[in-house]
């Protein structure tokens, strides 16, 4: 277990020399826990390095207190299997995901309860978050980096400020009151991450981009034109993703103070009402070199197993 992880404006760092990892993403609450393992050693043998996955709220609270944390949603169990097939880690914990799930991964109680608080600076709505956030450390508590476990990034929330949310100074006080809330609770890890496509607010945390070989949000019946994730460029934002919540603004922050990373290189594109793409592995393969050429530093694959 390699025991340092840091960053500079180039790439990450593991115990002081830059590596190149790819990730994957996986829904262990999406996929039968007696495949976990073998679903996972593929995924290393596939050359993964990272394994990311959402914790998706309604999985875990559908009904209000009545916390799920067995079979298919034990993610203590989920991320032991990570830990024991030798892979590391990075949570996204939202509160909100996307995902292609049901209210983005809002439980329907809490819609009715924080009708119009949602995703805002409202008190209430924190104090619901912090609870989830407080049952998610309880089943990974003794499972940080720190602790010699596999977790070693934490994504806070999910295209905030891009599909919904707050922008603007709101915003980022908003991701910063997340991030703060999980450090007080006990999360520790040394990547600390947000979305940073589209415009999203990513208020000093890691940014992490996506790029997808077709736009399945795109709301037009009609043939679209090439997407520019197949050419070498010095931009990283994907305009399209979410295209559906309004094309996707610049992004908010310097990116000579950060690697060019990816969380969503898809890969993972959902069947909707307008469109019905259909990617092969030589789509995602040519996007990948894009990128390489482009200078990113880590290529994550949304989604690298299935499930959704």
């Amino acid at each position: 277990m390699h025991s340092s992880y840091t960053y500079d404006e180039k790439s990450l760092i593991r115990d002081g020399k830059r590596f190149f990892p790819i990730m994957g993403e996986i829904h262990y609450s999406r996929y039968p826990q007696q495949y976990w393992k073998e679903a996972l050693l593929k995924m290393k043998a596939g050359g993964v390095d990272i394994v990311s996955s959402y914790v998706i709220w309604i999985h875990h609270e559908e009904i209000e207190n009545e916390w799920q944390w067995t079979g298919e949603r034990n993610l203590r169990a989920f991320v032991e299997t990570v830990r024991d097939t030798g892979l590391t880690m990075f949570l996204r914990v939202g509160p909100w995901v996307h995902a292609e799930v049901r209210n983005g991964g809002f439980p329907d109680w809490l819609m009715q309860k924080c009708s119009g608080k949602l995703r805002t600076n409202d008190e209430a709505y924190f104090s619901e978050v912090e609870k989830f956030f407080r049952e998610i450390y309880e089943q990974v508590k003794g499972l940080f980096l720190k602790d010699g476990g596999p977790i070693i990034g934490i994504q806070v929330e999910n295209e905030f400020g891009h599909c919904g949310g707050l922008t603007g100074p709101e915003g980022e006080a908003h991701m910063k009151r997340l991030q703060e809330m999980l450090k007080n609770i006990g999360f520790e890890v040394p990547y600390w991450t947000a979305t940073g496509w589209g415009g999203a607010v990513t208020a000093g945390l890691l940014p992490v981009m996506g790029g997808y070989c077709d736009a399945p949000w795109d709301q037009r019946t009609t043939e679209i034109e090439p997407s520019g994730n197949f050419v070498f460029t010095y931009e990283r934002n994907d305009h399209a993703i979410g295209s559906d919540f309004g094309l996707g603004e610049g992004i908010t922050f310097d990116m000579n103070e950060y690697p060019y990373l990816t969380a969503e290189l898809g890969g993972g594109l959902q069947v909707t009402y307008k469109r019905r793409p259909v990617a092969t592995w030589k789509d995602i393969a040519a996007m990948s070199i894009a990128k390489m050429g482009s200078g990113c530093n880590l290529l994550g694959y949304y989604m690298y197993h299935g499930g959704t």
